[in-house]
């Protein structure tokens, strides 16, 4: 399978190269130097793109020897760790408001709820049985959400090549956040202040008044927002009319901001002798600068130009 995929995408990028060579060949006397200006995106015509970068690390990864690829690789990750919170994977586009000069964006986005079922032995019943084997639900909700949103324009050179330089400046923003929060089957009661649960570890002692405390919600460390401006160059090279495939480089300057973190627990306080919440704070919120050259949602992509009016 993976041989295959690699022998279409050579095939895919060596197209282009094998028209020239056969134009090439032919008597001096017939060569014509062929206008590509009808290949190339016109005022009006919009586009939208893909990523390639998981792609390219996928066929890269065929030739160097790292065996580990699977399908999955194909679809990117997010990157939750400065600037990189814009996904690997995401959907471009342009509006052409002039033959040259274009409004671009580009967003990527993600979002993942996942809710983790554990069974636990019910207290209750096994009080009134001790050979019960009753169960009840111990549940964990996970959520992440990640995801980057660029506005900007750019500026193009060459007219009557199939390859074009693309200059542009913009705006972006990104976010990534992780959360749990976690559901018990056992109550915790006057008779049974440390119920079973699933994970041991998930009680802890805080306040020194809740000497079993369990967790009910807690944040992870990747809470990142970075918003900014970024300045990119790059080129598109045109296989076919109004097809595009595109490397870029980006400097950006952004500022980043992490919110404070907390964690929520439960517990029985044993001075006023009740179920309580407590939240207690994990780490402060912080913030700072960051600047270089990072990729904004992609810089090897694949664009598809149409008329836009």
């Amino acid at each position: 399978m993976k041989r295959l995929i690699s022998m279409m995408l050579i095939a895919i990028f060596a197209l282009p190269l094998l028209a020239e060579e056969t134009v090439a060949s032919e008597p001096a006397a017939k060569k014509v130097v062929k206008d590509y200006s009808e290949w190339l995106p016109k005022q009006g015509d919009a586009s939208i793109g893909f990523s390639l970068d998981p792609l390219a690390t996928f066929v890269g990864n065929m030739f160097n020897g790292n065996l580990s690829n699977g399908l999955g690789d194909l679809a990117g990750e997010p990157l939750l760790d400065g600037i990189t919170a814009a996904p690997m994977v995401s959907i471009m586009g342009t509006y052409m408001l002039k033959d040259q000069l274009a409004f671009r964006w580009n967003v990527g986005v993600g979002y993942t709820h996942k809710i983790n079922n554990e069974y636990v032995l019910d207290d209750a019943a096994l009080f009134l049985d001790p050979f019960s084997k009753a169960k009840v639900t111990d549940s964990q909700i996970y959520d992440r959400l990640y995801g980057s949103v660029a506005l900007g324009m750019e500026y193009r050179v060459g007219k009557n090549l199939p390859v074009q330089g693309v200059f542009g400046f913009g705006l972006n923003y990104a976010v990534g956040q992780i959360s749990y929060a976690y559901t018990y089957g056992n109550a915790i009661t006057e008779l049974n202040q440390v119920p079973t649960i699933s994970d041991p570890t998930n009680y802890t002692s805080v306040a020194g008044y809740m000497p079993n405390a369990r967790i009910l919600s807690a944040q992870a460390d990747d809470l990142i927002h970075m918003a900014g401006a970024y300045a990119s160059v790059g080129v598109e090279w045109f296989v076919a009319p109004k097809i595009a495939l595109g490397a870029n480089v980006n400097f950006g300057a952004y500022y980043e901001f992490n919110p404070a973190r907390a964690t929520t627990y439960e517990g029985w306080n044993t001075a006023t002798m009740q179920l309580e919440q407590y939240t207690e704070l994990i780490a402060p919120a912080s913030h700072g600068i960051h600047l270089g050259t990072d990729n904004i949602g992609a810089n090897l992509y694949m664009a598809f130009y149409f008329n836009g009016k």
